[in-house]
């Protein structure tokens, strides 16, 4: 069957302003809001999205018009995605000089690796998500269209069908649940076409999902310098974990989530249950469980040597967009369980294109580069706090159905527990581990076992991981995906990164509260080793490196709807002596 592009319905409807002089107002998705009700439309993951055919059709059509946009204009798919990274190049005209009186740095603005990680991408998510619905705006003179909700809107039209518009109107981005069982890619992200049904019946088109091609191909010096990263700014497309020949190798990558997607789940969880301070949660620069930890491997897992690995040009890669509407979905998902919990000020360990190294962020930090719906104000911590601002919502998180903050809480946590610790392996519940009479039990239930890193993110001089294994069997590894620039380092700003893991799932029969059994067992088994990213090759003698296991009484929740409580950590240096 003949594979088209199907990106001419929405071009030919849209036209597209280049905003130079005028903030962009982002405003996120309005419609299909019941007023009524306060029930909003949920972005849904993409293994069901896939199975509504209207919403999927709209979608990929969308989608194949949004790439198909020049990517000179402002509200280009190549635009938005350099947003993040490369281009180094301002958006919006907002901190277009990076040494001048933004302070910022030459970088793109993604906030990585502290505390305004979670709220950045919130309204980043949500200009892509209006990306593709149909609103109009008008700033000054200037007419501004929207981005991929514009396109569902604009070919939903070409049905004349209450259905498609009704699906348009409903329709929110995708996110893909990397942490749920099965952890695996997603099939319908790895075909270079797709089947849907357009406004002539049945097609097989382009999947807009498998990859993004450069429109500019070879793209220009300035944007892509020859003398930097040439390897992925001379690609003519996103590639993920590419071999030899640079080919995405899809059977690679889905290898991978397989002997890695239970540390991934457990990763989750773990923050969900274990972390209960907003800074923490939010960025793997403070110590404990963060959702970025695990986000960053998943960046690897799909990258490898390929764009999502790499933070300049992870944002072109299609799947970008749906890992971090799932990491929203998961910080969403976090508040609801623990509402009253929120950023302190913190000094960004790191610099973007705006922020200098080692400026204290709060909740009233501008969010750069994005202006708010009066297109004035740039949005912040606290105006970005919540998703129903922007008009979407997750399945997980219905929070209209709730007038009491705490039973929607409880509500949160026991889908937590059901998606990430269904068999009760991390000890949610007693029921879920034994009777009460079960001395196996009761055993795995009164201590829990970790094992926590640290490491310098200048450790090494490019994207790496920290691979720690128990008798050769791995049991986590540690992402770091930025390594600091030049700058960064001359203003003092080292960036640490932390990660902790679970030690339960490879203690197998050894009774979890004979310590002297578990240190026997763990010194001498626990070794690891700090690999590049770029061509696995391990790196010896990398300073700064902290290795630290420890144990923690547990108290097990009632039921579903709570989490266990933990005792505070003892280290057993014992483990890791004279190893660092």
């Amino acid at each position: 069957m003949q594979v088209q592009s199907f990106c001419a319905i929405a071009l030919a409807t849209l036209a597209y302003l280049d905003i130079v002089n005028a903030g962009f107002p982002i405003t996120g998705v309005q419609t299909g809001v019941n007023s009524g009700s306060g029930a909003v439309p949920s972005r849904q993951n993409i293994l069901d999205l896939y199975n509504d055919q209207a919403q999927f059709s709209l979608y990929i059509q969308a989608l194949n018009s949004f790439q198909h946009i020049d990517e000179n204009n402002l509200t280009s798919y190549f635009q938005i995605a350099g947003i993040h990274g490369r281009p180094y190049i301002s958006w919006d005209n907002v901190g277009s000089d990076p040494t001048g009186t933004q302070n910022g740095i030459p970088s793109g603005y993604c906030t990585h690796s502290f505390t305004l990680f979670p709220t950045w991408h919130r309204p980043y998510l949500a200009l892509y998500e209006a990306s593709t619905s149909s609103l109009l705006f008008i700033n000054s003179l200037t007419i501004i269209q929207q981005l991929i909700a514009d396109f569902v809107q604009a070919a939903a039209k070409s049905y004349n069908s209450p259905t498609y518009q009704t699906a348009a109107d409903n329709f929110r981005i995708p996110f893909w649940d990397w942490a749920a069982v099965p952890q695996r890619f997603p099939d319908v992200m790895t075909w270079p076409s797709v089947s849907i049904n357009t406004p002539s019946g049945p097609q097989n088109v382009t999947n807009p999902l498998y990859r993004y091609t450069f429109l500019n191909h070879p793209e220009p010096a300035k944007w892509f310098p020859t003398d930097q990263e040439t390897y992925l700014g001379s690609q003519p497309w996103s590639i993920r974990q590419p071999d030899k020949n640079n080919v995405s190798n899809e059977a690679a990558m889905e290898s991978l989530f397989v002997q890695e997607g239970q540390f991934l789940s457990d990763q989750v969880w773990s923050v969900f249950a274990k972390t209960r301070d907003y800074n923490n949660m939010s960025t793997t620069s403070n110590k404990g469980n963060a959702f970025e930890g695990p986000h960053g491997t998943v960046h690897n897992l799909i990258g490898g040597n390929g764009h999502m690995t790499y933070l300049s040009f992870s944002a072109f890669d299609p799947a970008f967009f749906l890992h971090h509407a799932n990491v929203d979905r998961q910080i969403a998902m976090w508040q609801a369980i623990y509402p009253n919990e929120w950023l302190k000020p913190e000094a960004a360990a790191g610099g973007t294109w705006t922020i200098y190294p080692n400026t204290i962020v709060d909740e009233n930090t501008p969010l750069t580069p994005f202006t708010s719906g009066d297109g004035k104000t740039m949005y912040t911590s606290a105006t970005s706090r919540s998703t129903q601002k922007f008009g979407y919502s997750y399945p997980d998180v219905p929070y209209w159905k709730f007038s009491n903050p705490s039973d929607l809480s409880a509500n949160v946590t026991a889908r937590v527990n059901q998606l990430y610790n269904g068999d009760g392996h991390l000890g949610t519940w007693p029921t879920k581990r034994g009777t009460e009479d079960s001395d196996l039990g009761k055993r795995a239930l009164e201590r829990d076992w970790t094992v926590a890193v640290r490491v310098s993110n200048t450790a090494v001089s490019e994207p790496f991981s920290v691979e720690l294994k128990v008798g050769g069997t791995l049991v986590g590894k540690m992402v770091v995906l930025h390594t600091p620039t030049k700058i960064e380092l001359d203003a003092g700003a080292d960036r640490f990164t932390h990660a902790e893991f679970t030690l339960r799932n490879v203690l197998g029969s050894i009774d979890a509260g004979d310590i002297l059994a578990v240190v026997g067992f763990l010194t001498g088994g626990l070794t690891w080793s700090v690999v590049k990213l770029s061509d696995g090759s391990v790196v010896s003698g990398v300073q700064g490196l902290e290795v630290e296991v420890a144990d923690e009484i547990i108290v097990p929740a009632n039921d579903i709807f709570g989490f266990p409580s933990y005792s505070d950590r003892i280290v057993h240096p014992e483990i890791t002596a004279g190893l660092l």
